[in-house]
Protein backbone atom coordinates (compact mmCIF):
# COMPACT_ATOMS: atom_id res chain seq x y z
CA UNK A 1 0.00 0.00 0.00
CA UNK A 2 1.31 3.26 -0.83
CA UNK A 3 1.42 6.35 1.56
CA UNK A 4 -1.42 8.52 0.00
CA UNK A 5 -3.84 5.10 0.13
CA UNK A 6 -2.51 5.01 3.85
CA UNK A 7 -3.35 8.47 4.74
CA UNK A 8 -7.32 8.05 2.39
CA UNK A 9 -9.72 7.21 5.45
CA UNK A 10 -12.36 4.75 3.76
CA UNK A 11 -14.81 6.84 2.05
CA UNK A 12 -12.61 9.51 0.78
CA UNK A 13 -11.63 10.52 -2.72
CA UNK A 14 -8.96 12.57 -4.24
CA UNK A 15 -9.95 13.64 -8.36
CA UNK A 16 -6.46 13.88 -9.67
CA UNK A 17 -7.43 16.85 -12.77
CA UNK A 18 -5.54 18.68 -15.63
CA UNK A 19 -6.69 21.04 -17.86
CA UNK A 20 -5.18 21.99 -21.36
CA UNK A 21 -6.34 25.34 -22.58
CA UNK A 22 -6.21 27.81 -25.71
CA UNK A 23 -4.61 30.29 -23.41
CA UNK A 24 -4.16 31.76 -19.50
CA UNK A 25 -7.24 34.18 -19.13
CA UNK A 26 -10.11 31.86 -17.90
CA UNK A 27 -12.70 34.67 -18.68
CA UNK A 28 -11.48 34.68 -22.65
CA UNK A 29 -9.59 31.13 -23.23
CA UNK A 30 -11.27 27.91 -23.65
CA UNK A 31 -10.74 24.31 -21.89
CA UNK A 32 -9.69 21.90 -24.77
CA UNK A 33 -8.66 19.25 -23.17
CA UNK A 34 -9.33 17.64 -19.16
CA UNK A 35 -8.35 14.52 -17.71
CA UNK A 36 -8.73 13.14 -14.56
CA UNK A 37 -7.78 10.32 -12.20
CA UNK A 38 -9.60 9.30 -9.67
CA UNK A 39 -8.35 7.54 -6.50
CA UNK A 40 -10.01 5.76 -3.38
CA UNK A 41 -8.86 3.75 -0.95
CA UNK A 42 -9.44 0.01 -2.03
CA UNK A 43 -11.19 0.56 -5.22
CA UNK A 44 -9.58 0.45 -8.62
CA UNK A 45 -8.95 3.66 -10.08
CA UNK A 46 -11.39 5.34 -12.56
CA UNK A 47 -10.43 7.45 -15.59
CA UNK A 48 -11.96 10.44 -17.11
CA UNK A 49 -10.46 12.08 -20.18
CA UNK A 50 -11.98 14.09 -23.47
CA UNK A 51 -11.13 16.48 -26.12
CA UNK A 52 -13.08 19.25 -26.28
CA UNK A 53 -14.65 21.92 -29.27
CA UNK A 54 -13.83 25.13 -27.73
CA UNK A 55 -15.75 26.96 -30.68
CA UNK A 56 -12.15 28.95 -32.32
CA UNK A 57 -9.78 28.17 -33.66
CA UNK A 58 -6.54 26.96 -31.64
CA UNK A 59 -3.47 28.86 -31.47
CA UNK A 60 -0.36 27.85 -32.91
CA UNK A 61 1.67 28.13 -30.12
CA UNK A 62 -0.89 26.19 -27.83
CA UNK A 63 -0.68 23.08 -30.67
CA UNK A 64 3.10 23.43 -30.56
CA UNK A 65 2.78 22.99 -27.14
CA UNK A 66 0.13 20.10 -26.31
CA UNK A 67 0.25 18.98 -30.14
CA UNK A 68 -3.39 19.35 -30.34
CA UNK A 69 -4.82 20.67 -33.37
CA UNK A 70 -8.13 22.58 -34.69
CA UNK A 71 -8.59 19.48 -37.01
CA UNK A 72 -8.43 16.84 -33.79
CA UNK A 73 -11.17 19.09 -31.73
CA UNK A 74 -13.25 19.70 -34.84
CA UNK A 75 -15.77 16.93 -34.10
CA UNK A 76 -15.20 16.30 -30.87
CA UNK A 77 -18.40 17.48 -28.55
CA UNK A 78 -18.86 21.18 -27.00
CA UNK A 79 -17.69 22.05 -23.07
CA UNK A 80 -21.37 21.99 -22.24
CA UNK A 81 -21.66 17.98 -22.45
CA UNK A 82 -17.91 17.43 -21.32
CA UNK A 83 -17.96 19.51 -18.36
CA UNK A 84 -21.35 17.88 -16.94
CA UNK A 85 -19.90 14.85 -17.06
CA UNK A 86 -17.03 15.75 -15.19
CA UNK A 87 -18.90 17.36 -12.61
CA UNK A 88 -20.85 13.68 -12.05
CA UNK A 89 -16.97 12.17 -12.01
CA UNK A 90 -15.69 14.56 -9.43
CA UNK A 91 -19.10 14.38 -7.09
CA UNK A 92 -17.93 15.53 -3.49
CA UNK A 93 -13.97 13.57 -4.18
CA UNK A 94 -10.92 16.53 -3.21
CA UNK A 95 -9.57 18.17 -6.28
CA UNK A 96 -5.83 17.78 -6.84
CA UNK A 97 -3.76 19.41 -9.25
CA UNK A 98 -0.73 20.86 -10.23
CA UNK A 99 -1.07 24.72 -9.91
CA UNK A 100 -4.84 24.60 -8.74
CA UNK A 101 -5.22 28.51 -8.84
CA UNK A 102 -5.12 27.63 -12.71
CA UNK A 103 -7.20 24.54 -13.18
CA UNK A 104 -10.05 26.02 -10.98
CA UNK A 105 -10.09 29.07 -12.50
CA UNK A 106 -10.88 27.26 -16.02
CA UNK A 107 -12.90 24.64 -14.67
CA UNK A 108 -15.28 26.77 -12.53
CA UNK A 109 -14.97 29.25 -16.00
CA UNK A 110 -16.59 26.30 -17.80
CA UNK A 111 -19.17 25.72 -15.28
CA UNK A 112 -20.32 28.97 -15.71
CA UNK A 113 -21.40 28.59 -19.14
CA UNK A 114 -22.63 25.56 -18.84
CA UNK A 115 -25.15 26.81 -16.09
CA UNK A 116 -23.45 24.80 -13.71
CA UNK A 117 -22.33 26.25 -9.66
CA UNK A 118 -19.21 26.49 -8.97
CA UNK A 119 -17.72 23.38 -7.17
CA UNK A 120 -17.25 24.16 -3.49
CA UNK A 121 -15.02 20.89 -3.40
CA UNK A 122 -11.76 20.84 -1.11
CA UNK A 123 -8.53 21.54 -3.20
CA UNK A 124 -5.31 20.03 -2.81
CA UNK A 125 -2.25 21.57 -4.72
CA UNK A 126 0.74 19.57 -5.52
CA UNK A 127 2.68 23.01 -6.11
CA UNK A 128 2.06 24.42 -2.86
CA UNK A 129 3.15 20.95 -1.19
CA UNK A 130 6.42 20.54 -2.87
CA UNK A 131 7.51 24.10 -1.65
CA UNK A 132 6.81 23.01 1.69
CA UNK A 133 8.22 19.99 1.70
CA UNK A 134 11.19 20.74 -1.07
CA UNK A 135 12.22 23.80 -0.33
CA UNK A 136 15.54 23.24 -1.50
CA UNK A 137 14.82 22.33 -4.61
CA UNK A 138 15.43 25.01 -6.92
CA UNK A 139 12.03 24.28 -9.41
CA UNK A 140 8.89 22.75 -8.85
CA UNK A 141 7.33 23.10 -11.91
CA UNK A 142 6.15 19.35 -12.85
CA UNK A 143 8.11 18.77 -15.12
CA UNK A 144 11.15 19.84 -12.45
CA UNK A 145 9.64 17.69 -9.88
CA UNK A 146 8.86 14.30 -12.32
CA UNK A 147 12.44 14.65 -12.65
CA UNK A 148 13.74 14.69 -9.52
CA UNK A 149 11.34 11.84 -8.28
CA UNK A 150 13.00 9.82 -11.90
CA UNK A 151 9.53 9.90 -13.36
CA UNK A 152 9.02 9.46 -17.26
CA UNK A 153 7.81 12.60 -18.58
CA UNK A 154 7.52 11.34 -22.48
CA UNK A 155 4.31 13.16 -23.69
CA UNK A 156 3.53 16.22 -21.80
CA UNK A 157 0.97 18.79 -22.43
CA UNK A 158 -1.23 16.56 -22.59
CA UNK A 159 -3.94 16.12 -20.32
CA UNK A 160 -3.74 12.44 -19.48
CA UNK A 161 -0.23 12.05 -19.06
CA UNK A 162 0.55 15.26 -17.02
CA UNK A 163 -2.36 13.59 -14.60
CA UNK A 164 -0.78 10.01 -14.52
CA UNK A 165 2.59 12.23 -13.29
CA UNK A 166 0.88 14.61 -10.89
CA UNK A 167 -0.56 12.05 -9.43
CA UNK A 168 2.65 9.68 -8.87
CA UNK A 169 4.41 13.06 -7.82
CA UNK A 170 1.30 13.10 -5.17
CA UNK A 171 1.95 9.99 -3.90
CA UNK A 172 6.05 10.15 -3.73
CA UNK A 173 5.16 14.17 -2.01
CA UNK A 174 2.93 11.92 0.64
CA UNK A 175 5.44 9.34 1.46
CA UNK A 176 7.74 12.05 2.59
CA UNK A 177 5.17 13.73 4.87
CA UNK A 178 4.39 11.09 6.42
CA UNK A 179 7.84 9.87 6.80
CA UNK A 180 9.41 13.08 7.68
CA UNK A 181 6.48 15.09 9.05
CA UNK A 182 4.55 12.60 10.59
CA UNK A 183 1.33 13.27 8.67
CA UNK A 184 -1.20 10.65 9.18
CA UNK A 185 -4.43 11.82 7.56
CA UNK A 186 -5.45 13.42 4.10
CA UNK A 187 -6.45 16.65 6.44
CA UNK A 188 -3.31 16.75 7.80
CA UNK A 189 -1.24 16.77 4.43
CA UNK A 190 -4.52 19.60 2.98
CA UNK A 191 -3.33 21.34 6.05
CA UNK A 192 -0.16 21.28 5.33
CA UNK A 193 -0.28 23.15 1.98
CA UNK A 194 -1.14 26.27 3.98
CA UNK A 195 1.36 26.37 6.66
CA UNK A 196 3.91 28.92 6.14
CA UNK A 197 7.08 27.70 5.46
CA UNK A 198 8.05 28.37 9.26
CA UNK A 199 5.89 25.91 10.87
CA UNK A 200 7.06 23.21 8.13
CA UNK A 201 10.22 21.29 9.93
CA UNK A 202 12.08 19.26 7.16
CA UNK A 203 14.70 18.53 9.62
CA UNK A 204 14.48 14.86 11.94
CA UNK A 205 15.59 15.49 15.31
CA UNK A 206 19.41 13.77 14.74
CA UNK A 207 19.34 16.42 11.68
CA UNK A 208 19.17 19.00 14.06
CA UNK A 209 21.64 18.11 16.37
CA UNK A 210 23.87 17.36 13.99
CA UNK A 211 23.69 20.99 12.80
CA UNK A 212 23.94 22.42 16.22
CA UNK A 213 26.77 20.71 17.58
CA UNK A 214 29.03 19.14 14.97
CA UNK A 215 28.91 21.10 11.55
CA UNK A 216 30.16 24.33 14.34
CA UNK A 217 32.95 22.28 14.63
CA UNK A 218 34.43 21.48 11.70
CA UNK A 219 37.90 22.98 10.44
CA UNK A 220 38.13 24.89 6.96
CA UNK A 221 41.10 22.63 6.04
CA UNK A 222 41.04 20.01 3.66
CA UNK A 223 40.63 16.17 6.03
CA UNK A 224 38.56 12.75 5.20
CA UNK A 225 35.14 12.33 7.01
CA UNK A 226 33.54 8.99 8.57
CA UNK A 227 29.80 9.37 9.04
CA UNK A 228 28.55 7.00 10.81
CA UNK A 229 25.18 5.30 12.67
CA UNK A 230 23.94 5.29 16.18
CA UNK A 231 26.42 1.92 16.54
CA UNK A 232 29.31 3.56 15.18
CA UNK A 233 29.50 1.48 11.78
CA UNK A 234 30.89 3.87 9.20
CA UNK A 235 28.62 4.33 6.22
CA UNK A 236 29.93 6.71 4.31
CA UNK A 237 33.97 7.55 3.82
CA UNK A 238 34.93 11.07 1.87
CA UNK A 239 37.28 13.93 1.40
CA UNK A 240 37.17 17.58 1.37
CA UNK A 241 39.41 20.46 0.26
CA UNK A 242 37.49 22.24 2.91
CA UNK A 243 35.88 19.91 6.01
CA UNK A 244 33.58 22.13 6.84
CA UNK A 245 31.80 23.05 3.76
CA UNK A 246 31.86 19.43 2.21
CA UNK A 247 30.50 18.34 4.99
CA UNK A 248 27.95 21.49 5.76
CA UNK A 249 26.58 20.73 2.29
CA UNK A 250 25.50 17.41 2.98
CA UNK A 251 23.03 19.05 5.49
CA UNK A 252 21.79 22.11 3.81
CA UNK A 253 18.54 21.59 1.07
CA UNK A 254 18.79 17.85 2.09
CA UNK A 255 15.05 17.37 0.50
CA UNK A 256 16.72 18.32 -2.94
CA UNK A 257 19.67 15.57 -2.90
CA UNK A 258 19.34 12.67 -4.47
CA UNK A 259 17.29 9.34 -2.84
CA UNK A 260 20.70 7.57 -1.92
CA UNK A 261 22.00 10.95 -0.34
CA UNK A 262 19.08 11.34 1.65
CA UNK A 263 18.95 7.95 2.54
CA UNK A 264 22.49 8.34 4.15
CA UNK A 265 21.17 11.35 5.76
CA UNK A 266 18.43 9.84 7.53
CA UNK A 267 20.76 7.02 8.99
CA UNK A 268 23.80 9.16 10.08
CA UNK A 269 24.00 9.92 13.85
CA UNK A 270 27.63 11.25 14.38
CA UNK A 271 30.37 12.43 12.19
CA UNK A 272 33.76 11.95 13.00
CA UNK A 273 36.73 13.65 10.79
CA UNK A 274 40.73 12.99 10.23
CA UNK A 275 42.63 16.48 9.08
CA UNK A 276 45.33 16.76 6.79
CA UNK A 277 47.98 18.76 5.07
CA UNK A 278 46.90 19.00 1.68
CA UNK A 279 44.09 17.78 -1.00
CA UNK A 280 46.11 15.13 -2.38
CA UNK A 281 46.67 13.75 1.21
CA UNK A 282 43.02 13.28 1.40
CA UNK A 283 42.75 11.82 -1.49
CA UNK A 284 45.06 9.41 -1.01
CA UNK A 285 43.82 8.73 2.70
CA UNK A 286 40.20 8.73 1.62
CA UNK A 287 41.13 5.69 -0.96
CA UNK A 288 43.06 3.62 1.45
CA UNK A 289 40.12 3.70 4.35
CA UNK A 290 37.29 3.63 1.79
CA UNK A 291 39.07 -0.41 1.03
CA UNK A 292 39.91 -0.43 5.14
CA UNK A 293 36.55 -0.10 6.09
CA UNK A 294 34.12 -0.96 3.00
CA UNK A 295 31.42 1.79 4.18
CA UNK A 296 27.97 0.54 2.69
CA UNK A 297 27.08 3.69 1.19
CA UNK A 298 30.56 4.05 -0.75
CA UNK A 299 30.39 2.95 -4.24
CA UNK A 300 33.84 3.68 -6.33
CA UNK A 301 37.55 2.53 -4.53
CA UNK A 302 36.23 -0.02 -2.76
CA UNK A 303 38.57 -2.74 -4.13
CA UNK A 304 42.23 -2.27 -5.02
CA UNK A 305 42.44 -2.99 -8.94
CA UNK A 306 44.92 -5.17 -9.85
CA UNK A 307 46.34 -2.66 -12.35
CA UNK A 308 48.81 -4.52 -15.30
CA UNK A 309 52.30 -3.43 -16.54
CA UNK A 310 54.55 -4.06 -19.08
CA UNK A 311 57.40 -6.70 -18.20
CA UNK A 312 61.01 -6.27 -20.03
CA UNK A 313 62.90 -8.96 -18.56
CA UNK A 314 66.72 -7.66 -18.70
CA UNK A 315 68.56 -10.24 -17.25
CA UNK A 316 68.00 -12.55 -20.49
CA UNK A 317 69.86 -12.11 -23.72
CA UNK A 318 66.96 -11.44 -25.62
CA UNK A 319 64.29 -10.49 -23.86
CA UNK A 320 60.24 -10.15 -24.15
CA UNK A 321 57.65 -7.91 -23.41
CA UNK A 322 55.25 -9.23 -21.22
CA UNK A 323 52.21 -8.40 -19.21
CA UNK A 324 52.35 -8.54 -15.81
CA UNK A 325 49.77 -7.84 -12.57
CA UNK A 326 52.80 -7.71 -9.51
CA UNK A 327 55.57 -5.90 -9.59
CA UNK A 328 58.31 -8.01 -8.37
CA UNK A 329 62.21 -7.25 -7.61
CA UNK A 330 63.36 -9.92 -9.87
CA UNK A 331 65.94 -7.68 -11.82
CA UNK A 332 63.45 -6.80 -14.95
CA UNK A 333 61.95 -3.58 -15.96
CA UNK A 334 58.58 -2.58 -15.76
CA UNK A 335 56.37 0.31 -17.11
CA UNK A 336 53.29 0.97 -16.51
CA UNK A 337 50.95 0.89 -14.61
CA UNK A 338 48.49 1.05 -17.28
CA UNK A 339 44.73 1.22 -17.14
CA UNK A 340 43.65 -2.68 -18.40
CA UNK A 341 44.59 -5.79 -19.57
CA UNK A 342 43.17 -4.21 -22.76
CA UNK A 343 45.46 -1.36 -22.84
CA UNK A 344 48.64 -3.14 -21.95
CA UNK A 345 47.82 -6.25 -24.69
CA UNK A 346 47.68 -3.33 -26.98
CA UNK A 347 50.80 -2.11 -26.23
CA UNK A 348 52.41 -5.28 -26.32
CA UNK A 349 50.83 -5.69 -30.31
CA UNK A 350 52.45 -2.48 -31.49
CA UNK A 351 55.89 -3.15 -30.14
CA UNK A 352 55.64 -6.46 -31.36
CA UNK A 353 54.28 -5.00 -35.14
CA UNK A 354 56.63 -2.39 -35.06
CA UNK A 355 59.79 -3.81 -33.28
CA UNK A 356 61.45 -7.25 -34.02
CA UNK A 357 61.16 -8.33 -30.61
CA UNK A 358 60.33 -12.36 -29.86
CA UNK A 359 57.67 -13.42 -27.85
CA UNK A 360 57.94 -16.84 -27.52
CA UNK A 361 58.49 -19.11 -24.85
CA UNK A 362 61.95 -19.85 -23.23
CA UNK A 363 61.37 -23.22 -24.22
CA UNK A 364 60.19 -22.66 -27.76
CA UNK A 365 63.26 -20.09 -28.10
CA UNK A 366 65.42 -22.72 -26.75
CA UNK A 367 64.39 -24.97 -29.90
CA UNK A 368 66.49 -22.77 -31.96
CA UNK A 369 63.77 -22.76 -34.79
CA UNK A 370 62.28 -19.71 -36.07
CA UNK A 371 58.64 -19.39 -36.06
CA UNK A 372 56.02 -17.81 -37.71
CA UNK A 373 56.71 -14.54 -36.72
CA UNK A 374 59.93 -14.48 -38.30
CA UNK A 375 59.16 -15.84 -41.64
CA UNK A 376 56.83 -12.65 -41.76
CA UNK A 377 59.68 -10.11 -40.82
CA UNK A 378 58.14 -9.55 -37.62
CA UNK A 379 60.88 -10.94 -35.38
CA UNK A 380 64.46 -10.92 -36.38
CA UNK A 381 65.02 -14.86 -35.04
CA UNK A 382 67.79 -15.01 -32.59
CA UNK A 383 66.75 -18.77 -32.02
CA UNK A 384 68.59 -19.49 -35.04
CA UNK A 385 71.90 -16.43 -34.63
CA UNK A 386 70.28 -14.20 -37.37
CA UNK A 387 70.47 -11.14 -34.92
CA UNK A 388 73.10 -11.28 -31.95
CA UNK A 389 72.71 -10.14 -28.79
CA UNK A 390 74.12 -6.54 -29.11
CA UNK A 391 71.31 -5.80 -32.22
CA UNK A 392 68.98 -7.08 -30.08
CA UNK A 393 69.68 -4.72 -27.71
CA UNK A 394 69.73 -1.56 -29.98
CA UNK A 395 65.93 -2.42 -30.50
CA UNK A 396 65.64 -2.86 -26.70
CA UNK A 397 66.74 0.54 -26.51
CA UNK A 398 64.12 1.55 -29.30
CA UNK A 399 61.36 0.05 -27.49
CA UNK A 400 62.33 1.54 -24.25
CA UNK A 401 62.15 5.18 -26.29
CA UNK A 402 59.48 4.34 -27.85
CA UNK A 403 57.74 3.48 -24.29
CA UNK A 404 59.20 6.57 -23.03
CA UNK A 405 56.73 8.71 -25.62
CA UNK A 406 59.11 8.92 -28.73
CA UNK A 407 56.55 7.46 -30.76
CA UNK A 408 56.79 9.92 -33.76
CA UNK A 409 58.45 6.82 -36.69
CA UNK A 410 55.73 4.52 -35.11
CA UNK A 411 53.00 7.11 -35.59
CA UNK A 412 54.17 7.97 -39.34
CA UNK A 413 54.34 4.37 -40.02
CA UNK A 414 50.83 4.21 -38.78
CA UNK A 415 49.50 6.96 -40.94
CA UNK A 416 51.04 5.37 -43.93
CA UNK A 417 49.77 1.85 -43.04
CA UNK A 418 46.30 3.60 -42.93
CA UNK A 419 46.01 4.88 -46.04
CA UNK A 420 47.35 2.13 -47.78
CA UNK A 421 44.79 -0.18 -45.76
CA UNK A 422 41.81 2.40 -46.49
CA UNK A 423 43.26 2.32 -50.64
CA UNK A 424 42.96 -1.24 -50.65
CA UNK A 425 39.62 -1.28 -48.70
CA UNK A 426 40.86 -3.05 -45.96
CA UNK A 427 38.71 -0.84 -43.92
CA UNK A 428 39.10 -2.66 -40.47
CA UNK A 429 42.69 -2.43 -41.06
CA UNK A 430 42.64 1.15 -41.44
CA UNK A 431 40.30 1.53 -38.69
CA UNK A 432 42.68 -0.70 -36.04
CA UNK A 433 45.85 1.66 -36.89
CA UNK A 434 43.62 4.69 -36.67
CA UNK A 435 42.15 3.57 -32.85
CA UNK A 436 46.15 2.98 -32.26
CA UNK A 437 47.15 6.19 -33.23
CA UNK A 438 44.66 7.82 -31.08
CA UNK A 439 45.41 5.46 -28.07
CA UNK A 440 49.02 6.88 -28.57
CA UNK A 441 48.52 10.58 -28.34
CA UNK A 442 46.17 9.93 -25.50
CA UNK A 443 48.72 8.52 -23.40
CA UNK A 444 51.19 11.49 -24.03
CA UNK A 445 48.56 13.95 -23.36
CA UNK A 446 47.70 12.69 -19.98
CA UNK A 447 50.69 11.12 -18.85
CA UNK A 448 53.90 12.32 -20.91
CA UNK A 449 54.86 9.04 -21.82
CA UNK A 450 53.29 5.71 -22.79
CA UNK A 451 53.95 3.81 -20.16
CA UNK A 452 56.40 4.97 -17.83
CA UNK A 453 59.25 3.33 -16.09
CA UNK A 454 58.54 2.06 -12.69
CA UNK A 455 62.18 2.16 -11.51
CA UNK A 456 62.76 5.34 -13.76
CA UNK A 457 63.96 8.78 -13.21
CA UNK A 458 62.91 10.78 -10.14
CA UNK A 459 59.69 13.25 -11.29
CA UNK A 460 58.37 16.36 -9.00
CA UNK A 461 55.33 17.69 -9.33
CA UNK A 462 54.34 21.08 -7.20
CA UNK A 463 50.96 23.02 -6.61
CA UNK A 464 50.48 26.08 -5.48
CA UNK A 465 48.36 26.53 -2.34
CA UNK A 466 45.11 28.71 -2.51
CA UNK A 467 44.42 31.21 -0.53
CA UNK A 468 46.08 30.93 3.09
CA UNK A 469 46.58 26.67 2.19
CA UNK A 470 50.25 25.82 1.98
CA UNK A 471 51.33 24.24 -1.44
CA UNK A 472 51.64 20.51 -2.45
CA UNK A 473 55.09 19.06 -3.27
CA UNK A 474 55.23 15.38 -4.41
CA UNK A 475 58.11 13.57 -5.95
CA UNK A 476 57.74 10.07 -7.74
CA UNK A 477 60.86 7.97 -7.71
CA UNK A 478 60.95 4.36 -8.60
CA UNK A 479 57.27 4.30 -9.81
CA UNK A 480 55.90 4.99 -6.08
CA UNK A 481 55.51 8.48 -4.18
CA UNK A 482 58.46 8.71 -2.59
CA UNK A 483 57.67 12.21 -1.12
CA UNK A 484 54.36 14.17 -0.14
CA UNK A 485 54.43 17.16 1.45
CA UNK A 486 52.49 20.35 2.36
CA UNK A 487 54.99 23.52 1.69
CA UNK A 488 54.36 26.78 3.25
CA UNK A 489 56.70 29.78 2.71
CA UNK A 490 58.52 29.12 5.70
CA UNK A 491 59.59 25.62 4.83
CA UNK A 492 63.12 24.82 2.88
CA UNK A 493 62.53 22.93 -0.13
CA UNK A 494 65.89 21.96 -0.53
CA UNK A 495 65.59 20.13 2.88
CA UNK A 496 62.62 18.07 1.92
CA UNK A 497 64.87 17.02 -1.23
CA UNK A 498 67.50 15.75 1.19
CA UNK A 499 65.28 13.87 3.28
CA UNK A 500 63.82 12.28 0.36
CA UNK A 501 66.85 11.50 -1.59
CA UNK A 502 67.80 9.64 1.50
CA UNK A 503 68.02 5.81 1.41
CA UNK A 504 64.85 4.04 1.79
CA UNK A 505 64.90 1.57 4.62
CA UNK A 506 61.52 0.01 3.58
CA UNK A 507 62.09 -4.12 4.33
CA UNK A 508 60.33 -4.34 0.64
CA UNK A 509 61.15 -1.94 -2.12
CA UNK A 510 59.00 -3.20 -4.76
CA UNK A 511 55.65 -2.17 -5.61
CA UNK A 512 52.35 -3.14 -3.97
CA UNK A 513 49.10 -2.81 -4.09
CA UNK A 514 49.17 0.00 -1.72
CA UNK A 515 51.59 1.81 -3.51
CA UNK A 516 50.01 1.33 -7.08
CA UNK A 517 47.10 2.44 -5.80
CA UNK A 518 48.58 6.33 -4.21
CA UNK A 519 50.25 6.47 -7.63
CA UNK A 520 46.73 6.31 -9.22
CA UNK A 521 45.44 8.74 -7.03
CA UNK A 522 48.62 11.01 -7.66
CA UNK A 523 47.98 10.85 -11.80
CA UNK A 524 44.03 11.72 -11.56
CA UNK A 525 44.99 14.29 -9.33
CA UNK A 526 47.70 15.53 -11.82
CA UNK A 527 45.24 15.06 -14.72
CA UNK A 528 42.54 17.24 -12.89
CA UNK A 529 45.06 20.04 -12.12
CA UNK A 530 46.81 19.90 -15.48
CA UNK A 531 46.91 23.00 -16.09
CA UNK A 532 48.11 24.63 -12.58
CA UNK A 533 50.81 21.95 -11.59
CA UNK A 534 54.72 22.74 -12.56
CA UNK A 535 56.39 19.29 -13.12
CA UNK A 536 60.54 18.56 -13.15
CA UNK A 537 61.88 15.36 -14.72
CA UNK A 538 65.86 14.49 -13.46
CA UNK A 539 67.64 13.96 -16.36
CA UNK A 540 69.27 10.53 -17.15
CA UNK A 541 72.07 10.41 -15.40
CA UNK A 542 72.07 13.70 -13.70
CA UNK A 543 73.48 14.14 -10.19
CA UNK A 544 71.05 14.94 -6.79
CA UNK A 545 72.36 18.30 -6.25
CA UNK A 546 72.19 20.37 -9.99
CA UNK A 547 68.61 18.33 -10.04
CA UNK A 548 67.67 19.53 -6.72
CA UNK A 549 69.17 23.26 -7.74
CA UNK A 550 67.17 22.92 -11.26
CA UNK A 551 63.73 22.02 -9.33
CA UNK A 552 63.75 24.68 -6.84
CA UNK A 553 64.57 27.59 -9.71
CA UNK A 554 61.78 26.51 -11.36
CA UNK A 555 59.11 26.84 -8.51
CA UNK A 556 60.77 29.91 -7.57
CA UNK A 557 60.09 31.21 -11.10
CA UNK A 558 56.52 29.78 -10.86
CA UNK A 559 55.61 31.15 -7.80
CA UNK A 560 57.10 34.69 -9.10
CA UNK A 561 54.68 34.87 -12.33
CA UNK A 562 52.05 33.76 -10.20
CA UNK A 563 52.52 36.60 -7.46
CA UNK A 564 52.52 38.74 -10.77
CA UNK A 565 49.67 37.30 -12.21
CA UNK A 566 47.71 38.15 -8.86
CA UNK A 567 48.68 41.12 -8.04
CA UNK A 568 47.94 42.34 -12.14
CA UNK A 569 44.45 40.95 -11.19
CA UNK A 570 41.00 43.17 -10.74
CA UNK A 571 40.74 44.39 -7.27
CA UNK A 572 39.91 42.04 -4.34
CA UNK A 573 36.54 44.05 -3.49
CA UNK A 574 35.57 43.57 -7.33
CA UNK A 575 36.28 39.78 -7.22
CA UNK A 576 34.47 39.45 -3.87
CA UNK A 577 31.13 40.67 -5.06
CA UNK A 578 31.16 38.83 -8.41
CA UNK A 579 31.73 35.38 -6.38
CA UNK A 580 28.33 36.53 -4.11
CA UNK A 581 26.77 36.78 -7.55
Amino acid sequence: MSALESILSEGSTLVVTDTETTGIHARSNRIIEIAAEKVSPGLEREYFSELINPGISIPQRITRITGITTAMVFDKPFAEDVMSRYREFLEDGVFVAHNIRFDVSFVNAEFERAGLSEMDNRGLCTLRLARRLLPGLRSKSLGHLAKFFRIPAQGRHRAAKDVEITTQVLERLSQIACDDHGVTSLEELVDMQARTYAKVNPFSKHVVDIKRDTLPRLPRCPGVYFMKDGRDKILYVGKAKNLSQRVSSYFSAIEAHPPRLRQLISRVRKISWTEVDTELHALIEESREIKRLDPSFNRAQKKYIARPYLRLDTDDDFPRLTVQVIVRDDGAEYFGPLRSRGQARTLVEIVEKYYPLRNCSAAEFARGKKCVRADIGRCGAPCEGKMDSSSYASVVDEVRSFLSGDVEDVCMDMERGMLEASESHAFEEAARLRDWIQFLEERLIKNGVVAEAVSGPEHVHYLSGENDNPATLVMVSGGRVSLLEAVSDEDDIEDLFDSAFEPSHDDDDSMNRIHTDARRVLDHWLYANRTSVVSALRREGEEVGPFVFRTVALIAMHEQARRESTRDAEPVEEADSFEKL
